[in-house]
């Protein structure tokens, strides 16, 4: 797939898998999930360190989802431009969905998300 040109349906669709995975309160439901989305070199690298693989985006996913019970993500719509994409996001409980603000940049190969990179508002 050439990712210069990605379909922005094709985008769309992965980012939303990426934001179901990370809501999903139960691990065993990843290992599907993770192989729909993600490439099994696929690395996140947030303000703490990076993840790479599917075992390590794993016990990240946990880290995050233990630091913040009943958080949710709530992502924007996808861009994409000339091989790189980005998606702004919030994330919080119910009755503060935006608490936590912050956007991801990644890159799509062999149609599957390839890399993210996470960038939190520091507002």
């Amino acid at each position: 797939m050439d990712t210069s040109m990605q379909d922005i349906a094709t985008v769309q669709a992965l980012i939303d898998r990426h934001f179901d995975i990370w809501n999903d309160a139960n691990p065993g439901n990843w290992a599907a999930k993770f192989t729909e989305a993600y490439a099994p070199d696929f690395f996140v690298a947030d303000y703490q360190g990076m993840a790479t693989g599917y075992v390590s985006v794993g016990q990240l996913i946990r880290r995050v989802q233990g630091e913040h019970p009943g958080f949710v993500f709530t992502p924007a719509a996808a861009e994409w431009n000339h091989g790189m994409g980005r998606v702004t996001w919030a994330y919080g409980p119910a009755q503060q969905p935006g608490l936590i603000r912050g956007e991801d940049i990644f890159t799509i190969r062999d149609g599957k998300l390839a890399s993210m990179r996470v960038f939190l508002d520091k507002k």
